[in-house]
């Protein structure tokens, strides 16, 4: 099963992928991450490819997928050619063998709301830390020099 979402200048597509109950493990994690994944890395005009897999789903006892894969490509030109290219054929031939029903799901996202960037650690903390034992030995020393100034001034 697949998703296109389409963004102004590049073309996401979702794949649903799922285990038929007859094929083993082995043998379908062997086709999805080593034989289809590593022919999709080399497709030009894909930007990024992330393979997501499922290790559950909310209030629910089975799993409708065992992967999801992301891949985003400069355009739907891009994603047309990849399609047509004769390895990439022959990938998706072989995912067909070991995954059930395929399919192309057409989508158009609309961003609610946009993630926001994770804050950064404050590495200063550490450096904090160091700097007051050196500050305290400097105050230390202030209040010596004023207390020695004012013994002499008395004494005089």
């Amino acid at each position: 099963m697949w998703a296109i979402i389409r963004y102004s200048e590049m073309l996401k597509v979702l794949q649903l992928i799922k285990k038929k109950p007859e094929v083993s493990i082995e043998d379908f994690e062997r086709q999805v991450m080593e034989s289809y994944a590593k022919t999709l890395k080399k497709v030009r005009g894909l930007r990024s490819f992330v393979m997501n897999v499922v290790r559950g789903v909310h209030e629910a006892e089975g799993k409708p997928v065992d992967y999801v894969a992301e891949l985003v490509f400069t355009n739907e030109k891009a994603f047309s050619q990849a399609l047509s290219d004769p390895e990439v054929k022959n990938a998706l031939g072989e995912l067909e063998r070991v995954s059930e029903e395929p399919r192309f799901i057409y989508l158009e996202e609309s961003v609610l709301k946009k993630p926001r960037a994770a804050a950064k650690p404050k590495p200063k903390a550490k450096k904090a830390a160091k700097k007051k034992p050196a500050k305290k030995k400097a105050r230390k020393a202030k209040k010596a020099k004023k207390a020695a100034r004012k013994k002499t001034r008395r004494k005089k």
